[in-house]
C-alpha cells in the first residue's frame, strides 16, 4: 500500500506493548521506534523524523491528549491513539486535541494496521493553492476548494464555518459556537464530534486539508483565506 507510513513513533506506558508493536509494524516493511513516555519522547526532540504516530492517553506526568495537542501543532502527520481510557470525553478529547482516530485497547496488531492505513489514505492530502481562496456560500450551504471542487454542507457545518468567519483569523471558543444545534448537556462533545466529520468530508471529496485548525483547550479558527458569496448579495474576499 503506498500510502502506508515509512516511519511510525509509539509512546505507550506498556513496554511490552511498544516492543510488539515496533517488531510487527517492522515486519510490514516500516521503520519504527517506541517511547514509554511523553517526557523521553519530547527530549529526544525527533518529531519531524516520523510520517505516523501511535499514542496511548495515560503516559504519566504529561497526559496524551497534551502530547497529541503538542504534536498537532508541529506536524500534519497522522495521529492514532491506542488506548484503555474508555468513555466519551476520552474519545472527544483526544480529537479535540488533533488525533484523527481512536482505538480502544484490547486490540489486535491488524486492527492497528487496518486504522492507520485509513487515516494515512485520508491525510495525504495536497496543501491549499494559496492563489485562489475557499468559497463559502451560507445561503446555498455550500464550500468550494480553491481547486474549484464543491462540498454540501449540512446546516450545522454551514454555523460552524460562519461562526468562523465571522472572527476572520481570530481563534473562536467553543462557547461561540453552541446554539440549540448541540443539546445543553453535551454541547462542547457534540460540537466537537460535528467539526471532525467536517474536517474529514473536506479532505475525503476534495483531497485538501480544510481552512481551519483546532485550538486545543480554547476552540477552533480559520488558518485560510475564505471568501463568501451569497444570494442575498454579499461577496467578501
Amino acid at each position: 500500500m503506498s500510502s502506508f507510513p515509512a516511519k511510525f513513533c509509539i509512546v505507550d506506558d506498556d513496554r511490552e506493548f511498544v516492543e510488539f508493536l515496533v517488531d510487527y509494524l517492522r515486519a510490514r516493511g516500516a521503520e519504527a521506534l517506541g517511547w514509554q513516555s511523553a517526557e523521553a519522547f519530547i527530549e529526544a526532540d525527533r518529531v519531524s523524523e516520523f510520517e505516523f504516530f501511535i499514542f496511548d492517553l495515560n503516559l504519566g506526568r504529561i497526559d496524551g491528549v497534551d502530547l497529541i495537542a503538542l504534536i498537532r501543532a508541529q506536524t500534519n502527520k497522522g495521529i492514532l491513539v491506542v488506548s484503555g481510557r474508555m468513555g466519551p470525553d476520552a474519545f472527544n478529547s483526544a480529537l479535540a486535541a488533533g488525533a484523527d482516530m481512536f482505538v480502544n485497547k484490547p486490540v489486535r496488531f491488524d486492527q492497528i494496521y487496518h486504522a492507520v492505513a485509513s487515516v494515512a489514505r485520508r491525510t495525504a492530502v495536497e496543501p491549499t493553492n494559496h492563489d485562489r481562496p475557499w468559497v463559502f456560500d451560507p445561503d446555498e450551504c455550500k464550500l468550494v476548494s480553491p481547486g474549484g471542487t464543491m462540498v454540501a454542507l449540512s446546516p450545522v457545518e454551514t454555523r460552524i464555518l460562519a461562526t468562523l468567519n465571522s472572527a476572520g483569523t481570530a481563534p473562536v471558543q467553543r462557547a461561540q459556537f453552541l446554539d440549540p444545534s448541540f443539546d445543553s448537556t453535551g454541547g462542547h462533545r457534540n460540537l466537537d464530534a460535528a467539526i471532525f466529520r467536517l474536517r474529514r468530508k473536506v479532505e475525503a471529496e476534495t483531497g485538501t486539508r480544510p481552512p481551519f485548525r483546532t485550538v486545543h483547550a480554547f476552540g477552533y479558527q480559520l488558518v485560510e483565506k475564505m471568501a463568501v458569496r451569497s444570494q442575498k448579495g454579499s461577496n467578501d474576499a
